[in-house]
Order: C-alpha cells, then sequence, then structure tokens
C-alpha cells in the first residue's frame, strides 16, 4: 500500500500553525534559555566516566572491523516524498553508479550520519513521528519485535543472542541536532534519539547529542553539537580535548561533523562563529582533521585545499544538506576560496553554479504560482502601509487627459505626491514603512558595508512603497470609473440585504407566517447572518460614500 506522506512545508504560506509555533518557540529559546540553561551542560553532568573516558560519548565498536562505509546526510523531515527518497536510497543492499570507464558497486553504509534537522518546521512528537521516523521506516523496517512506542533506557538495546555492540553487523545510526531540533530546547531529540533505538532499521545507539566514534584504520568521527549557539559548550570542548590527547594518535585521522558549514556561512556574512571548536582544530588536532562534514545548507558542495607552504588544517570541505527538504542555491558560494589561512578549490557542486543561478531567477515567476497564500502576507503589509491614505478624492484630474502619456503623467504625480504625504503626515504607514525598512536592512548581509546596507534598504522599501501606492491608486481608479458609469449604488450599507428582501417578497410571499417563527425561533440569528454576509458586497458603495 502507498504510505501516505505529508507534503513540503508551506514556509510561505502563512496559513501553517506550525510555523507560528516555530517563531513562538525560537522566540522562547533565544530570549528566555539561551545563556541561561544549555541542555549539553546536563548532558556532560549526568555522563559516566571509566578507565578516564566518558562512556556515554566514546564508541569504538567499530575499530576492529576490515572493512568499512559510512553514509552521510542532513536536512531531512521536510516532504514526505523527498525524504523516503533519500531514506530508501540509504536503505538498498548496494548501489551501482556509473563513472567514465566503468561501473562502481558502493555498499550501504555500516554507519549512518545525519547532520541535523530532523524534521521541520519545528521539533514535536507529531513532525518527527510524521515527517523523519515513518519515511525510514517505510524504508528499511525495523525488528518485528520492536515496538514503536518503546523506550530505551539502558542503551544500547540489541537484538536477543548478541552479547555485544561489536557482535552486531546491522546498520547503525548516530545523529547530531541542528537548529531546529534546538528550538524546544532539544527535548524532542533527547526523547526520540536518545531514548529510542531504531530508526527503521539503523540500529541508534548513542546516549547523548554529540559523540565519538572510533573507526578502522585510525580514522575517528567528533560529531559536535553547535546548538543555537553556533559553537561548542565548554564541556564538550573538554571532552574532546582530552579524547585527543588521549587516545588519537599522531598519525591519526579526524572527521568533524557540524550542523552549520561555518566556513561558508562565515566567509558569507563576514562572521567568525565557532571559536571554540576552531581551536580544538587548529591547536589540538593540528592538521589531523581531513575532512569537514555539515549540512544546514541544502545543497552539496565539496571543497578541497590547494597545495601550498602554509599550514593546513583541514584538507577538505564537504556539504551535503540533500536530505529531502528544499533546495538552496550554490552559486551564492561561488567566489569562496579561504579558510583557516588555507586556500581551497570547489571540486563539486549541486545545483552546478549555472543552474543554481538560473532556478534562482526563475523563482521570480515560480514563487507565486508554488506560494500563492503569501498574497494574504503581503496584501496585509501593503495595507498597513496605505491604509491610513484612504480614501483618495478628487482624482478626476486624472482621468480628464486627452492622451496616454497626459494620463500616465498625472498618474505618477499622484503616486509621487502620495508618497510624499506618506512619508510627512501619515504617521501609521510611516511606522510600518520604517519598520519593514529594519527588516530589509537586517536582511542585507553583513560583509556588505553598513552605508550600501543602508542604501539597498532603503531601495528595497522604497519599491515596495511604491508598488502599494500604485495599486492603492489603481483601485481608487477602478472605483471612481464605476461611479462614472452608475455602476455602484449609494445607499451605504445594507443595500443588497434591502434589494434581497425585495425580491423575497415579491417572489416568495410568506402567508403563514414562517420566516417569522424561523426570527424568533433563532433569536434573530436568521436573517442578521444573511444580512451581515451580503454586508461584505456593500464595501464599494460605503467606500464610495
Amino acid at each position: 500500500m502507498k504510505p501516505n506522506f505529508l507534503g513540503m512545508v508551506p514556509w510561505y504560506s502563512g496559513t501553517s500553525a506550525d510555523l507560528f509555533k516555530t517563531m513562538f518557540d525560537l522566540l522562547v529559546s533565544v530570549t528566555v534559555f539561551l545563556g541561561r540553561f544549555d541542555m549539553r551542560m546536563m548532558q556532560a553532568a549526568m555522563n559516566k566516566v571509566e578507565d578516564g573516558v566518558e562512556q556515554d560519548f566514546f564508541y569504538d565498536h567499530f575499530s576492529e572491523k576490515d572493512d568499512f562505509w559510512f553514509d552521510f546526510m542532513a536536512d531531512t523531515g521536510d516532504g514526505g516524498n523527498s525524504s523516503y527518497s533519500i531514506a530508501r536510497l540509504l536503505a538498498q543492499p548496494s548501489l551501482n553508479v556509473t563513472t567514465s570507464d566503468s561501473m562502481l558497486s558502493l555498499p550501504r553504509g555500516n554507519l549512518l550520519l545525519i547532520g541535523g534537522d530532523l524534521a521541520y518546521p519545528n521539533p514535536s512528537a507529531f513532525t518527527y513521528e510524521k515527517r523523519f521516523f515513518r519515511p525510514f521506516e517505510c524504508a528499511l523496517q525495523p525488528p518485528p519485535w520492536y515496538k514503536l512506542e518503546q523506550i530505551a533506557v539502558n542503551k544500547p538495546e540489541i537484538p536477543t543472542g548478541i552479547s555485544e555492540l561489536k557482535q552486531y553487523d546491522g546498520p547503525q545510526a548516530f545523529l547530531i541536532p541542528g537548529n531546529h531540533d534546538w528550538f524546544d530546547g532539544l527535548h524532542t531529540f533527547m526523547r526520540y534519539i536518545c531514548h529510542k533505538s531504531w530508526l527503521g532499521g539503523w540500529l541508534m545507539p548513542q546516549k547523548k547529542s554529540y559523540f565519538a566514534l572510533q573507526l578502522p584504520k585510525n580514522w575517528w568521527v567528533f560529531g559536535l553539537d553547535l546548538a543555537l549557539h553556533g559553537d561548542i559548550d565548554v564541556y564538550q570542548f573538554k571532552f574532546f580535548s582530552e579524547l585527543v590527547k588521549k587516545k588519537v594518535g599522531d598519525e591519526d585521522s579526524v572527521i568533524i561533523l557540524t550542523h552549520e558549514p561555518n566556513w561558508l556561512l562565515d566567509w558569507y556574512w563576514n562572521d567568525v562563529s565557532g571559536k571554540n571548536f576552531s581551536h580544538l582544530i587548529c591547536d589540538h588536532l593540528k592538521g589531523r582533521c581531513k575532512l569537514r562534514i555539515a549540512g544546514d545548507l541544502h545543497h552539496y558542495m565539496r571543497h578541497s585545499c590547494v597545495p601550498s607552504d602554509k599550514p593546513v588544517y583541514v584538507q577538505h570541505l564537504l556539504v551535503n544538506g540533500c536530505g529531502g527538504a528544499f533546495l538552496h542555491p550554490t552559486h551564492v558560494f561561488g567566489n569562496f576560496k579561504e579558510y583557516c589561512g588555507a586556500t581551497y578549490e570547489t571540486k563539486a557542486s549541486y545545483p552546478s553554479f549555472e543552474d543554481s543561478s538560473r532556478i534562482a531567477l526563475g523563482n521570480i515567476l515560480k514563487f507565486r504560482k508554488k506560494n500563492w497564500q503569501f498574497d494574504i502576507i503581503g496584501g496585509i503589509i501593503y495595507f498597513v502601509l496605505v491604509f491610513s491614505m484612504l480614501p483618495q478624492c478628487e482624482l478626476n484630474h486624472m482621468l480628464q487627459g486627452d492622451s496616454v502619456s497626459g494620463h500616465l503623467k498625472s498618474f505618477f504625480v499622484t503616486v509621487w505626491v502620495a508618497f510624499k504625504y506618506l512619508l510627512e503626515h501619515s504617521y501609521v504607514s510611516l511606522a510600518g514603512a520604517l519598520l519593514l525598512l529594519i527588516v530589509s536592512v537586517t536582511f542585507v548581509p553583513s560583509k556588505v558595508s553598513r552605508k550600501k546596507r543602508v542604501m539597498i534598504g532603503v531601495l528595497h522599501v522604497s519599491a515596495h512603497l511604491t508598488a502599494a501606492l500604485i495599486l492603492m491608486l489603481l483601485m481608487e481608479l477602478g472605483i471612481e470609473t464605476c461611479i462614472r458609469h452608475k455602476l455602484l449604488a449609494t445607499s451605504g450599507y445594507h443595500t443588497l440585504y434591502q434589494w434581497y428582501r425585495t425580491v423575497e417578497s415579491e417572489h416568495f410571499p410568506d402567508p403563514t407566517g414562517l420566516r417569522s417563527r424561523i426570527e424568533q425561533w433563532t433569536l434573530g440569528l436568521y436573517p442578521a447572518c444573511i444580512k451581515y454576509l451580503m454586508s461584505a458586497f456593500d464595501v464599494p458603495e460605503v467606500y464610495v460614500l
């Protein structure tokens, strides 16, 4: 039977209650808990220590395998079909890939790494179960004896007949949380990832939100939890720095897994983030970090270091946020070249820079087709910008010209006059415009100078104000034209209802007084409901008056 998956999250529709809950959770997390309570500190306090190693964060059961493969993905749990497509590929015993001169058979990974943002738009029991767990369970079913509601209190809960985790040869999954998983303070992530044992057919041994995996052939994976701070906390830094000192050899190689690709985001926003884990990479690993992998950006990009005499702290940088969520552009990062003092070159990207640029331009026309509900939000914003100037009187001069050029000149002069009036006298509309200006300036990349940011913001808001004023005047001209041709009555409210009662009495007589009794029985709801529903159609006439 075909699964009934949920559709993609309607980010711009403005009609989803989940989006408002997301904004509320983010507001609470940032203003109330950020800097005051950190679940990562609680995890560190409840950790078990054996032989000088924090056991709840450290796993070495892969280290003795001869042949080892792992898969990596991030940013899933959006549309059910897209998430299932990725999960189904990950679940296949092998995938055949055609190269220029051969056919490669890639086996399913012993390990699946997921780089955060497990369900959109916010973490909850509903989104985790329906948007994240269900596609993976359909792609690779959990063991028949496993109950979906089962809580794991003593992980790892390995199948019967297996005495220790090293003996289990099925696929396993380790996950880190992303920013969307932190909107509720990591509560849902802890409940569904750290206290459940199976993601479909993948065993989940992990107990905390960050971890260290010792792999075969002297390789390691450090899964870091950056929370909403964009950095690791002090206790997390202490765990990884001590692990490097005690267990990671001088010739070992480390893969760093984070949710955010700060090498791209810091370059784009002209910012410096993640000082703690940068200190870990540069001053503790000292060149042993061979690969950094991340998600958050919903595309694929891979950069490799250009050989030089400068010290290289990370050899390769990889972003793979193609887990089933919407697509992000790649061409905006086309000029990225430097990270931690080393130079990098782009080896691969999906979509390509050319395709990404073409898709972005196509959004100008396709955005409204996909997100027509956003017109409601745009309409409200435009109404706030111009409603204090309604109605406009004395627009006859725009209809009295003899030529098209005269009409257009008169129209745009009126727009300019209205624009000046809005800035000088309309306080409510001016307040809305200033708020829109603040938002517009904020969204300009910070790497642009402050002067240019303000200029771009002013031009952006001016374009919106002009469009709102043009639409307002076109509506006014439409009403003015209807008045000239006597297409609108001037009786005010309830004109349509009065016409309806006249027609009703003429063509549908009521000799028994049934309508009067219905009015009494409904306590006046009939005909009051009909009356006020019809009054919506009287707005143009009232507007004329």
